[in-house]
């Protein structure tokens, strides 16, 4: 679990071995914002537009709440699923799938260079565009975290594109 940044809002993020919870609470409004994911999405992405769709609704629906508090009508938030819609691209916003950009013979010679390691290397081999970091990580047997910071050089060498 992970404690958010912002002083005036919480943020959490319970991660497992199948999910990931992220748990956004938008101060001004007073409103907990939830979201579910696959353990595999970039969670830095979902707070990001968790924070959007809070600030959306609050800019939009601000005066809308005192009545809501008084009458529980939620008629006027209906436009809110239309957000969520549009800002996430239909729930897959947070999904990365890193794609090798060169051929195997290429990144050998960069492997002989010393440009990358050789657990680079393998992370690198496993990019195909259909494996997430999560199971690159479990095929490699490795942690997450290791993933995360070996494809992020990766894709500063312009190796591989995510």
């Amino acid at each position: 679990m992970s404690k958010g940044r912002r002083v005036n809002e919480m943020n959490r993020v319970l991660q497992s071995e199948d999910s990931t919870i992220l748990i956004y609470y938008h101060y001004l409004s007073r409103i907990l914002f939830c979201s579910i994911s696959d353990a595999d999405d970039n969670t830095d992405k979902i707070e990001e537009i968790i924070h959007k769709i809070a600030n959306r609704f609050w800019k939009k629906h601000q005066s809308d709440l005192k009545n809501f508090r008084a009458t529980t009508d939620k008629s006027r938030f209906h436009t809110l699923i239309a957000d969520i819609e549009n800002l996430t691209i239909g729930g897959r916003i947070a999904e990365i799938f890193p794609k090798l950009l060169l051929v195997k013979k290429v990144l050998e010679k960069v492997l002989t260079m010393g440009m990358i390691t050789d657990n680079d290397f393998q992370v690198a081999l496993q990019c195909s565009g259909k494996n997430s970091p999560l199971k690159i990580s479990r095929n490699l047997n490795k942690k997450r975290t290791e993933i995360n910071e070996i494809l992020k050089k990766l894709e500063e060498l312009d190796i591989i594109k995510i």
